[in-house]
């Protein structure tokens, strides 16, 4: 198990984060490696899972790992610099439009019961 810096008065997911920042800046875990899942990081570092996923959240937000849903968190690979922004663009695109399509269906589903509930 990988210790936490009980002295350190950050909170418990920002010291995770930035043990993981670490590793990925040095090399340790590269370009493309898959992270280890919540479950496995809470256990690795002694924390609680919702934890790992926050650190997980803060390494994302920093644009240092991006996530699969249902296939894990992967370091992100580093583009050159004409490439930088078109891939993350294209990330944020595809999950605006994955958003606004699951807003339609809660649209739907509000409406639906929105005429039930006035036909009682």
């Amino acid at each position: 198990m990988t210790t936490l810096d009980a002295e350190d008065a950050r909170p418990a997911y920002r010291r995770v984060a930035d043990q993981l920042t670490a590793a990925i800046e040095s090399g340790k875990l590269a370009p493309g490696d898959q992270l280890p899942t919540h479950k496995a990081l809470a256990d690795e570092y002694g924390v609680a899972v919702e934890t790992a996923k926050r650190a997980l959240t803060e390494l994302r937000n920093a644009g240092l790992v991006v996530t699969r849903q249902g296939k894990g968190s992967y370091v992100r690979r580093k583009p050159d610099d004409e490439e930088r922004s078109e891939p993350v663009v294209s990330e944020i695109s595809a999950r605006v439009d994955e958003l606004a399509r699951e807003l339609e269906r809660v649209k739907e589903r509000v409406a639906a019961l929105e005429a039930d509930s006035a036909g009682e």
